[in-house]
């Protein structure tokens, strides 16, 4: 493995390429499906559920990267790129519902949430 700024995600601040937008999905093999709808797409790492690739949107680089499953991981992720110099994240992926009136194939927009994990309580 050659040398990396983050241990987990494997990247350099050089394979950012100045980007400071993530996409973060939890399953890596959405990852590549979702670079590959941007400009110059480019597999930069993967390991264990951290799978990378810098693609273009608008001309400006954008990251894509996989969280895995649950709270820890997706703070290794968040953490590790915000270190490299990303600040937006945009977490995209599927849910469950509760609630009778939200059907399979609706697009929902999180504006709250429910801690239940321990790795959140770092972050509030």
């Amino acid at each position: 493995m050659s040398k990396s700024d983050v241990f987990h995600l494997g990247l350099t601040k050089n394979d950012l390429q100045g980007a400071q937008l993530a996409i973060v999905p939890g399953d890596p093999e959405r990852v590549e499906k979702i670079a590959a709808l941007m400009d110059k797409p480019v597999k930069l790492a993967s390991h264990r559920e951290f799978t990378s690739w810098r693609a273009e949107l608008d001309g400006k680089a954008v990251i894509v990267c996989s969280t895995g499953i649950g709270g820890p991981s997706t703070s290794i992720a968040v953490e590790e790129l915000a270190q490299l110099g990303i600040r937006t994240f945009l977490r995209i992926g599927t849910t469950g519902a509760i609630q009778p009136h939200i059907n399979v194939g609706d697009v929902l927009v999180t504006t709250a949430s429910v801690r239940l994990d321990g790795a959140s309580l770092h972050f509030a």
